[in-house]
């Protein structure tokens, strides 16, 4: 509790309003708190104290001279006071007005944190703006002094403090302005500054929210995905195996349209994927996915530790290359003549001596693995086929192709091939 012992002592004190304490101090920086204060407080006693100029105040508050002009510079900016130059004098003669508090109660319109706000850049606005929707409350003066503070003392993008709050939030499905804050520091010690920085390091930190950024911004959406987008881009990623390269080309595709949108783009890449499976003549119901195909090895070989890059690599091979039930019974004949049963031993046993600049090519069936070569090549010889079959005596006429030295389908082709008549009749 804070109480006046002795209130008969009025001329003993100098008044402030009450909204400075709840609105304006949690944004000042401390030098600039000392020289507003000190200012009210000689503009309120100026009959007993008299006249002081800057150097005087900078001497009093044992502050640099510079920070005292700095200071009245900011205060301005804000409002809080106004300079009344004397003419024909040096840009540092001036008699401050102290501005009167009342403007920013709260019965009023005009709050401190608006003023605040109003007297900085628009991106700076606009930065405040999309914090509050995500963390779906209004930021109060403190949390947005605690925000301003850690953008100027690490000169930090504010694309990056967005992506914070973004971060967190789809981590942890709420965020606060301290659990943001504590990212951006760790994010600062990685040497994270920029949006350029987070792009280069995001998919360390994690690699999944890392690919929805990148498929979002390229699509032209820069938010957090919905559930439903969330899911549908999980399955291109993990069930599809499509590399980013063959979304971003969907994504091209999609945005040809009047109104492009997640669903039509869901579909273009359902039909590159049955048409890449119905090519390569891989019936899902036949199909062991590489999963299943990788348990069942470590199952029978008796292991549950983690496989390294390289046996990665080798069951990937084996995996694309042969049979599955001569891996299976490999494994068996090397289990009946006592050798040691490993990813390595296998490999050697099934496919003896191979050129190891082949293996070193070979990447596993993860996210990435069918890439947009592989569909072009798909496209192109669809395309073949199409040409065989048209009747001879029909002229064709010769179509752009929409990227170099790739022949693609656009147009019409483009709708008979990935999108059949019911899909599009849907849009």
């Amino acid at each position: 509790m804070f109480f006046l012992s002795n209130t008969n002592e009025a001329k003993s004190y100098t008044l402030i309003h009450n909204v400075f304490f709840e609105q304006i101090m949690p944004y000042l920086d401390d030098k600039y708190l000392k020289v507003y204060m000190y200012t009210y407080y000689l503009a309120n006693n100026i009959d007993k104290i008299g006249v002081k100029n800057n150097e005087d105040i900078a001497k009093d508050l044992n502050i640099d001279y510079l920070d005292v002009i700095s200071a009245f510079d900011y205060l301005e900016k804000l409002n809080l006071i106004r300079k009344h130059y004397v003419e024909n004098s040096q840009s540092d003669n001036y008699s401050i007005e102290v501005l009167s508090l009342n403007k920013y109660s709260k019965k009023q319109e005009t709050t401190y944190e608006m003023e605040y706000i109003s007297s900085k850049n628009e991106k700076l606005r606009q930065m405040y703006d999309k914090i509050e929707e995500i963390t779906k409350v209004h930021l109060n003066a403190y949390d947005i002094k605690k925000i301003d503070t850690t953008i100027k003392n690490n000169d930090i993008a504010y694309e990056v403090v967005v992506e914070a709050f973004k971060f967190i939030y789809y981590n942890n499905k709420s965020v606060n302005v301290n659990e943001a804050l504590n990212t951006l520091k760790l994010w600062i010690r990685e040497g994270i500054y920029t949006s350029k920085d987070l792009d280069n390091s995001l998919s360390n930190i994690n690699e999944r929210y890392a690919t929805y950024r990148k498929i979002l911004k390229y699509f032209g959406e820069y938010r957090l995905p919905t559930k439903p987008e969330m899911k549908k881009m999980d399955k291109w990623i993990d069930e599809y195996c499509f590399s980013i390269e063959v979304i971003e080309k969907a994504i091209d595709e999609t945005l040809k349209i009047k109104s492009p949108n997640f669903r039509y783009l869901d579909a273009i890449l359902d039909k590159w994927y049955e048409l890449y499976t119905r090519t390569r003549k891989i019936l899902q119901k036949d199909k062991k996915d590489y999963t299943n195909f990788k348990t069942e090895i470590m199952k029978l070989q008796k292991t549950d530790r983690k496989i390294t890059e390289d046996e990665e690599k080798k069951l990937s091979f084996l995996y694309k290359n042969y049979p599955l039930d001569a891996v299976f019974s490999a494994i068996k004949h090397i289990n009946l003549q006592n050798k040691t049963n490993d990813i390595d031993t296998l490999f050697d046993f099934i496919t003896g001596d191979i050129n190891t600049g082949d293996l070193q090519k070979e990447t596993t069936l993860s996210f990435g693995n069918i890439s947009l070569e592989d569909l072009e090549n798909i496209f192109a010889n669809q395309q073949e086929n199409m040409r065989k079959t048209e009747p001879k005596n029909i002229t064709k006429t010769v179509k752009r192709q929409t990227y170099v030295n790739t022949p693609t389908l656009t147009g019409k082709e483009l709708e008979d091939a990935i999108l059949s008549n019911n899909d599009l009749d849907n849009f």
